[in-house]
């Protein structure tokens, strides 16, 4: 009888200390992600749509930095010359992609199933300049949907790791 108490109690005080986290434990497991203060995938594709957008705008100007990298892109979704597009739904994979690439690396449950950033930018010879105004682009589109500055700096955190397998290749 007395051993049975024992067990009893000992197995009690572990399920009563181990079902006690700290304060800060429990607000970090219930504090909300980046995905979800972007507003999760809706508010990210709003992000992105909004990106790609003023990236349009952008390759339309008479002084385009970032049309010579966005040709190939922009004659598939739209053809050249009077032709019939050849890739039309390239530019919805793309956005698609970026979804899930940003959702993911912010910590929702989206993943990214594209190509690696090298692999995918490799031939493009994009340039820092063209990097930084398409950075400019997303500044803007976060800027015009809300973000806050903090969480801006976590998206440009995630953004500029990829820098290196975007530019130069």
């Amino acid at each position: 009888m007395k051993n049975t108490l024992l067990l009893a109690g000992l197995l009690a005080s572990t399920l009563l200390l181990g079902s006690c986290g700290s304060k800060e434990e429990e607000a970090q497991a219930t504090a909300p992600t980046l995905y979800d203060r972007l507003g999760k995938t809706e508010g990210i594709a709003k992000i992105v749509d909004g990106l790609i957008a003023n990236v349009g705008a952008e390759t339309a100007t008479a002084n385009s930095v970032m049309l010579r990298s966005h040709k190939p892109m922009l004659d598939a979704v739209n053809g050249v010359n009077g032709q019939a597009p050849t890739d039309p739904t390239r530019l919805q994979r793309l956005r698609n992609n970026f979804i899930d690439q940003l959702g993911e690396a912010a910590g929702g449950p989206l993943t990214y199933k594209g190509k690696s950033m090298l692999v995918a930018h490799t031939g493009m010879n994009v340039t820092a300049l063209e990097f930084s105004v398409w950075h400019k682009q997303l500044e803007a589109s976060l800027a015009s949907n809300g973000v806050t500055e903090s969480d801006k700096a976590a998206v440009y955190a995630i953004v500029d790791k990829m820098q290196g397998d975007v530019v130069g290749h």
